[in-house]
This record gives structure tokens, sequence and C-alpha cells, in this order.
């Protein structure tokens, strides 16, 4: 029997991340959800049936698929930040303490996998993964007022690359796995 259920989206749930009541690290016991229906949606666990955060397009905006989420910024008990990744190349960072969109970007190409390289820190490194084979690293402690986060992209697979992961132990480190069937280690 599960001990949480709910009614999440209206649609396909394409990714899902956790933060926070670990005993590690700040902040309430959070899931984060994606889907195809375009919203982004923060659960938490001890409350039931209604998501404490709901972000979703705006009336007349095209809702777009949400391939992938990862939560951020975690230090403490106010701050935190959900990266979410798009079907359209869409890149959004959205402050769940202001309750605001903080960044946006597009990559050119449907997104699949985004990964800060810890939760529980200042936000430092993010990561991104796209259908064509490149992945983006941005340095998120650099931001331009209009060109956004510095960052450097690299075409890294022949296929798709499904995701990203990093080294807990050593977060300068991380691997991406390609639709091929390749592993690529990365410093």
């Amino acid at each position: 029997i599960p001990v949480y259920s709910v009614k999440a989206h209206k649609e396909i749930i394409n990714s899902i991340d956790g933060v926070g009541g670990l005993g590690i690290g700040d902040g309430a016991p959070e899931i984060v959800t994606g889907s195809r229906d375009g919203t982004v949606k923060v659960w938490d666990s001890r409350q039931k049936d209604t998501p404490v955060v709901n972000m979703e397009p705006m009336e007349g905006e095209t809702k777009r698929d949400c391939w992938t989420v990862a939560f951020g910024h975690a230090f403490n008990d106010q701050d935190r930040c959900v990266c979410a990744g798009y079907d359209n190349g869409d890149i959004k960072l959205f402050d769940l303490r202001n309750m605001s969109l903080r960044w946006e970007t597009n990559i050119k190409n449907g997104v699949c996998s985004v990964e800060f390289d810890r939760k529980d820190i200042n936000m430092n490194k993010l990561v991104a993964t796209s259908l064509e084979g490149k992945f983006h690293v941005f340095d998120m402690r650099t931001q331009h007022p209009t060109k956004g986060f510095a960052s450097v992209s690299e075409k890294a697979h022949k296929s798709t690359i499904w995701q990203v992961r990093h080294l807990p132990q050593n977060r300068d480190i991380f691997m991406t796995a390609g639709g091929a069937g390749n592993l690529h280690l990365w410093k």
C-alpha cells in the first residue's frame, strides 16, 4: 500500500526528483514532477491531494511537454529552485522562494535530462542534455543580466543523451548516457 498517493497530472509524468528531509541539507521533504500536460508541480508528502507549487503555462501559451525536472539551490530552509527541460529546447529555472521564473534559455533541441551538481548547496553547476547528442554545462554562479549564465556546450554522443548524473563524492565528475548504449565520463 502506498504511503502517499495523488492524481498529480492530466497526462503522463515524464520526470520526478526529490529534495529535503534526508537528514542532510535543509528544507521540507518535497517531490517535483514534470508532465506532458506542460505543468511542473512540487509536492510535499505531508500535505494531501494538492501541490505546494503549480507552474503551468499562462492562458493562451502553447503547452510544451516537460521531459525533465531537477531540484537545486536547497542550501537552507527557505531557498530552493526547480529546473525544467522541455521538448522544444526550453530550459526554465523556477525560484520557489520568490515564486518566479528566475531564468530561461533555449538550447535548440529537446532537453532530455537536467541535473545540478548538488541539490543541497548554493547553485554551482547545471548540466542539460539534448536529443542532438550535446550537453550544456551552465555556471550558475556567473549570471549576466541579459545574456544569462556562462556556459559551455559539447557534442558528446552521436545519438540522444538521455541522462546525466554527477558523482556524489566529486561534483566535478559526471557521466552522460547515450541512446546508442555509450557512457561517457566527464570532468
